[in-house]
């Protein structure tokens, strides 16, 4: 794709945490079902690809789960991670945290959007760990949630196209999607972050998507747009504003 280039590998190095940054310290090959009663944050391999997962204490009912997609050249699988402190300051909350690679073509797409024909094998395998972390901690199945950033956010719009029943919430900060799916979409509460002044992902793609959901139907839709706010700084801002947050674990799937 022509709009991630490898400019970005630059700012996400740049700008600390502005694409997840960390370590993968302390991974471990671990089969399925491995480790499935530990707390705290866990790490292991899956196809060769380091995971993280954060998982809070018991609380005597089945923990909500948000997994984050990472931007280009992110790292999330660190133990200080801002999405962990952020998701469990409003409720216990486990985060997965699976990690792919830039793309060796620097096109930034790791993840696959709503412009490809399938699904990258990164989405697939992500959605896999979260299947199986689901089934292993007997995580609410109901209140399985996603948030992604740049990149990160073309795999969210991804998701909700093929999975459209799956999540019960989708936050997608400065990503981008051809104009796809949005009778899919609608079927998922979903929140569009975007700055008017990306010079990334241009905002133009985030517009016509809210539209086209909002022209399928769809009631469960929210755009919020940082006037001039550019790429990095939009991803930036969101993650200060503990209002997507709390709208989304609010959200819950019938």
């Amino acid at each position: 794709m022509s709009l991630r280039k490898l400019s970005l590998l630059g700012l996400c190095f740049a700008v600390h945490f502005a694409c997840g940054s960390g370590t993968t310290a302390g991974n471990t090959n671990q089969p399925d079902g491995a480790r499935d009663q530990e707390t705290g944050f866990i790490t292991w391999t899956y196809n060769g690809q380091p995971v993280g997962m954060y998982v809070p204490a018991p609380t005597g009912k089945p923990l909500p789960i948000v997994m984050f997609l990472h931007g280009c050249a992110g790292d999330p699988i660190d133990p200080s991670f801002w999405m962990i402190e952020a998701l469990n300051n409003i409720e216990p909350t486990a985060l997965l945290l699976p990690f792919r690679p830039a793309d060796e073509d620097t096109t930034c797409s790791a993840w696959g959007g709503t412009y490809d024909d399938g699904e990258r094998p990164g989405l697939v395998d992500a959605l896999a760990q979260l299947d199986r972390v689901v089934a292993d901690r007997g995580f609410d199945g109901k209140r399985q949630y996603v948030y992604g950033e740049s990149m990160g956010g073309e795999g969210v719009y991804r998701l909700l196209m093929d999975w459209p029943t799956r999540f019960a919430g989708a936050i997608p900060v400065a990503g981008y999607t051809i104009d796809k799916g949005a009778e899919q979409m609608a079927q998922t509460p979903l929140w569009i972050v975007h700055g008017s002044g990306d010079t990334t992902n241009p905002v133009e793609s985030d517009r016509t998507i809210y539209q086209a959901i909002l022209d399928a139907g769809g009631t469960q839709v929210k755009y919020t747009e940082y006037p001039g706010l550019d790429h990095v700084p939009a991803i930036e801002q969101a993650r200060t504003d503990p209002a997507f947050i709390e709208w989304l674990l609010a959200q819950r799937r019938n």
